[in-house]
């Protein structure tokens, strides 16, 4: 039985930066990596954006190259997955037949595309989006086809959406929402980026379900609920994640209510030699005072990095406030904090010249700022100021005032 003092399992984004958080602490205990997936670990954000539009190749994919791994020590299994973990042998069961021993365990299996029980939703040419195969199968047949529909209005939904439309794919998308991205923004950014789809050629429909997919060798059509049928040549679903915390379920770690992995403030499980990172991890928030769970890259590479030092005993809290980042055209996104709840906003700047930023707060309290095209030195104090949690009416006119430097209010 093979023994390495610290096992990833996980191929996303948290597992790569685990590996550089152990080795900024532990310099020659050995890693390794298994993911299930066919090649080495990378990160997500591409596969609906520049890897999707053809603009980058598989390199810009990657976190590491390979001969980072070779150089530092760590070995990477693809294509195997773990089966079952032994807690009282630290053993890791994988799909090959084999078994390997750890001291200290990371998961990091993040999630997969939500495909939804739809007739029809296996026809060829309709698809999902989470791995590099995804992406690659979503521009081939791309390359073929005349229009699509995509089905979600969040992120991967409308990111999708605006890659095709830049491919030259005729789009229709259909959400559950009144307006794209409307579960964290304000309903007069939603109604900018709608006009902003509909200017580029895309036709949204929203407040609307799939019904069905028809199609005979493939994808010809979707019926929607109110009766109206998109004809297309293929679908992307932007519906979201399941978990893939089966494994954690199965060793009887403790869970939240929506089955993440519950972790303290060092991202360790209720095992002591088990860590959880990225997707599946929820943490104790010092700042909301209570558990954030975030599907965004920067949180699956700062909890990797965290997580990989304290598997290597450097004992330090996760105190990093949520961050994340979106392309929409030619429209950039920053968020920072926590925007699933709030009850009012602030805006700072004009969204007709697209620099502004809106200030959530719930119950008084600055909870979230998204950004969009505003001055790179206000980033900094954004996060700043959201970690403090300001309150109202000390802060919303100060806010307002573009006169006013952000670093004053610090």
């Amino acid at each position: 039985m093979t023994v390495h003092k610290y096992i990833i399992v996980g191929g996303g984004q948290a597992a790569a930066s685990a590996c550089e958080g152990i080795r900024e602490i532990d310099q020659s205990g050995s890693i390794l990596v298994i993911t299930d997936e066919a090649h080495l670990p990378h990160q997500r954000p591409p596969l609906s954006k520049s890897y999707l539009a053809g603009k980058v190749g598989l390199d810009k994919v990657l976190v590491h190259e390979e001969s980072y791994y070779a150089d530092n020590n760590i070995e990477v299994m693809t294509g195997v997955a773990a089966t079952r973990i032994s807690r009282r042998g630290r053993k890791v069961a994988l799909d090959n037949g084999s078994t390997v021993e750890y001291e200290e365990l990371l998961l990091a299996t993040g999630g997969r595309a939500w495909r939804l029980p739809l007739s029809g939703a296996d026809l060829p040419g309709v698809f999902t989006l989470r791995k590099i195969e995804d992406s690659d199968a979503i521009r081939e047949a791309a390359g073929e086809a005349s229009q699509a529909v995509v089905i979600g209005g969040s992120f991967i939904g409308s990111e999708v959406a605006a890659t095709l439309t830049q491919l030259g794919v005729k789009v229709t998308m259909c959400f559950l929402e009144e307006y794209p991205l409307q579960a964290i923004v304000p309903r007069e950014l939603g109604d900018y980026v709608t006009r902003l789809f509909e200017d580029k050629g895309a036709r949204l429909i929203p407040n609307m379900r799939p019904e069905r997919i028809v199609g005979g060798e493939r994808i010809e059509a979707v019926h929607l609920e109110n009766g109206e049928v998109v004809s297309c040549d293929m679908a992307v679903m932007g519906v979201g994640i399941r978990l893939n915390t089966q494994l954690a379920r199965d060793a009887d770690l403790d869970l939240t209510d929506f089955s993440a992995i519950a972790v303290d403030e060092m991202l360790r499980t209720s095992d002591p030699h088990i860590w959880a990172a990225g997707d599946i991890a929820a943490w104790p928030d010092p700042h909301y005072e209570r558990r954030l769970r975030v599907e965004h890259w920067d949180v699956a590479r700062s909890h990797g990095l965290q997580a990989g030092r304290n598997m290597a005993g450097a004992s330090e809290p996760y105190t990093k406030a949520p961050y994340f980042f979106s392309d929409i055209f030619d429209l950039s996104f920053e968020v920072w904090g926590d925007l699933v709840d709030w009850d009012r906003t602030v805006i700072r700047g004009s969204l007709e010249e697209e620099s502004v930023s809106y200030w959530y707060f719930r119950k008084d309290t600055l909870v979230g700022v998204l950004a969009m095209g505003r001055p790179e030195e206000e980033s900094d104090p954004m996060e700043q100021l959201v970690v403090r949690g300001l309150v109202y009416d000390d802060v919303a006119d100060a806010l307002q005032d573009e006169d006013q430097s952000l670093d004053d209010l610090l």
